[in-house]
């Protein structure tokens, strides 16, 4: 079988294929999403690290994004990136493109490498911004979108981000939660802001905060008004609004080498044409107590001397993915940063008679974060009996404080915060 063929074979045995659609501005609500079945492994990077919450400074200098992706292709195509200016929502702001950006949208992506070595064809693309042509004028957030045709008509990536002015102070932390019933399954934070010499009108309406949880846009609370304000301080922490679920720590895999297994990794079958990675099959709704990567991937390749390489020349595996179960469930879902955290029927999973559910996908080397899901009567994805919330969880929130007085047509972020929640860890398994 050829490395085309066997490409093809993988996607068909992991039940990728997915149609794409076409993105209307409107009253659209963007999300990060991957549109195009051939694309694989996105990720958005600041610095040398896929990002939290990918947040840089209005005049960091140095600091930008870097987006990475894979198409699964022997040939490379042409990928052009528009930038949206949105609000608080996540919404299409009402601006121009003059009025937010400095330079040009609409170029093409010129930075791209071909696949060494590898049983598996892509090409490996990165974008990063700001650049020469691609430059902010304001704060707030953004979507970059990916197109495959100049047109831009037809999008394959969607990916959020932030633009921070540094113009405020905004502190988080950690209090008791206020519902004595959600105490051992949430985690509950106080915000105060400090907008310094600003002038607002009605701090009441005009500011709001998002609190997002680890690198996910998902999980969190939006658009939070303050509460009441003391002397110079605005406060947000006095309702219990700010009660989020805790979730637990994320399962986690390493196909860093395809030449041995790691303490997840049950079996590695090699072949003439590509690798079949087996993982330890899981059980629901434990306590896990391993250090995880705050619900990331991270592409890496212990295979390879090439340090400075591991983005061309790490494989892709079919990697089959297995949750113990003697009862058959509702429908169950594998959810991670390889499906942006989405209910998708190309990750429902099968049942085995009295053995459980799998399902397979095409990954690239590298540790990867994951959970399974149900599905809840509005089609998002429900944890509650396959993964459960504990409160000792360990967990990273970024806190985003925005403004909008009446004369403006955009959201500002004048600052972000990030804590951390950690407490003493008991595995009860």
């Amino acid at each position: 079988m050829g490395t085309m063929n066997y490409f093809k074979w993988m996607i068909a045995v992991a039940g990728l294929l997915y149609t794409g659609q076409i993105l209307a501005q409107g009253g659209t609500v963007y999300e990060d999403r991957i549109l195009d079945d051939k694309i694989k492994s996105v990720q958005m990077y600041i610095g040398n690290q896929p990002a939290m919450i990918p947040i840089i400074g209005f005049n960091s200098g140095f600091r930008k994004f870097t987006l990475r992706f894979d198409e699964l292709s022997d040939d490379a195509n042409e990928f052009f990136y528009r930038v949206i200016h949105c609000d608080r929502n996540w919404k299409a702001s009402d601006l121009e493109e003059i009025e937010y950006l400095d330079g040009y949208n609409g170029e093409e992506i010129q930075d791209y490498q071909f696949s060494t070595n590898t049983y598996v064809d892509y090409v490996h693309f990165s974008l990063t911004l700001p650049n020469e042509d691609t430059r902010f004028r304001i704060s707030g957030n953004y979507i970059l979108i990916i197109y495959d045709d100049e047109q831009m008509t037809n999008p394959v990536i969607t990916r959020r981000f932030i633009v921070n002015e540094d113009k405020a102070e905004v502190r988080s932390k950690f209090i008791h939660v206020n519902d004595v019933s959600l105490s051992q399954t949430h985690q509950q934070l106080a915000v105060e802001a400090n907008i310094k010499d600003m002038r607002v009108g009605d701090l009441m309406n005009e500011l709001s905060i998002n609190i997002y949880q680890n690198s996910r846009w998902d999980v969190g609370v939006a658009n939070q008004k303050p509460k009441f304000v003391v002397k110079d301080k605005i406060r947000f922490d006095n309702t219990g609004q700010l009660a989020i679920p805790a979730g637990k720590e994320y399962r986690i895999f390493d196909t860093r080498s395809l030449q041995s297994t790691t303490t997840f990794v049950k079996s590695i079958d090699l072949h003439d044409v590509g690798s079949d990675v087996i993982l330890v099959p899981g059980r629901k709704n434990v306590i896990r107590s391993d250090v995880d990567f705050d619900g990331r991937f991270v592409v890496y390749n212990f295979d390879t001397p090439y340090e400075d390489e591991f983005n061309i020349r790490s494989d892709y595996s079919n990697v089959i993915f297995g949750l113990e179960s003697f009862e058959l469930l509702d429908e169950v879902y594998l959810l991670g940063p390889f499906n942006n955290w989405q209910i998708d029927q190309d990750y429902k999973m099968k049942y085995a008679d009295g053995q459980g559910y799998y399902v397979g996908t095409l990954l690239k080397q590298g540790v990867y974060n994951y959970l399974y899901a149900t599905k809840d009567v509005d089609g998002k994805a429900d944890y509650t009996i396959l993964e459960g919330d504990d409160h000792r969880t360990v967990n990273y929130y970024t806190t985003v404080l925005y403004y909008r007085d009446f004369t403006d047509q955009y959201d500002r972020v004048l600052a972000t915060d990030k804590i951390i929640y950690s407490d003493q860890f008991v595995d009860y398994r």
